[in-house]
């Protein structure tokens, strides 16, 4: 037993675009967000320069954003090395190229 195809009307002779309702609505979403972030990186920025400046911000009791900063390496990770993600991508692109030209 299949279940019904649900079938799509044409407006002369074109497919209906449902995108173009989501596209009208979503650029007020997106300014917002947009907005919000610049906002918040502002302030941060903000702060981050006035405490390098004065030192702790007295007239607010010190910063809202608290910054790390490690005094010390963590000797659990002497030995680390970060992993080059882009250049093992790169090589796997050549491989899978060279791959599909040699069969």
């Amino acid at each position: 037993m299949s279940l019904p195809r649900a079938q799509m009307q044409s407006l002369n002779g074109k497919r209906p675009n449902s995108q173009r309702v989501q596209q009208e609505a979503s650029p007020t979403q997106h300014d917002d967000l947009i907005r919000y972030i610049c906002d918040s990186w502002n302030t941060v920025s903000r702060e981050l320069e006035n405490f390098s400046q004065n030192g702790a911000d007295t007239s607010k009791g010190g910063p809202s954003v608290l910054y790390y900063v490690e005094q010390e390496p963590n000797p659990q990770l002497k030995d680390f090395e970060p992993f080059d993600l882009e250049g093992w991508w790169g090589k796997r692109v050549v491989q899978n190229i060279t791959r599909t030209q040699s069969s």
